[in-house]
């Protein structure tokens, strides 16, 4: 599903320093070029690619019509979310303290405090499944009953 091409050559700059180069395809429609001096800088920059923008099929429903949205609330707050275009479902990102990296919330410790509250009946899925959320960390938000 991943396709990934290297290229080798010599960087322009540095005489005698090898530069690497991937082209990483994220979707049919969305693919990166990432540059690196060494290979373990490219399997990074390549794992983040990968991380954060190949989610281009539902976890709940498994269609291929999604979305990926960023949106603010009321205190300016902004959220990144993959959204299906058709059962809704959304899989959420959060960020590291340190670095500001965005993640894909997939762990049952991974969700705010508010968000284990709207998915409690995740948990025990989550705790059989080694802190796994279920459908790959994707849900149907349910407001709550009034």
């Amino acid at each position: 599903m991943c396709q990934v091409t290297i290229q080798t050559g010599v960087k322009h700059l540095i005489p005698e320093v090898n530069n690497m180069r991937a082209r990483v395809r994220a979707s049919n429609d969305l693919w990166f070029e990432a540059d690196a001096e060494t290979e373990e800088d490219l399997f990074k920059q390549v794992a983040r690619i990968q991380e954060v923008f190949q989610h281009n099929r539902c976890g709940k429903c498994s269609s291929e019509n999604v979305k990926f949205i960023c949106r603010f609330d009321s205190s300016e707050n902004d959220w990144l979310e993959v959204v299906c275009q058709d059962c809704r479902a959304k899989l959420i990102f959060g960020r590291t303290k340190k670095g500001g990296q965005i993640y894909p919330k997939i762990r049952w410790d991974q969700l705010s405090q508010k968000q284990q509250e709207q998915r409690a009946n995740e948990k025990g899925y989550s705790e059989k499944n080694r802190g796994y959320l279920p459908d790959k960390g994707w849900f149907v938000y349910k407001p709550p009953a009034s």
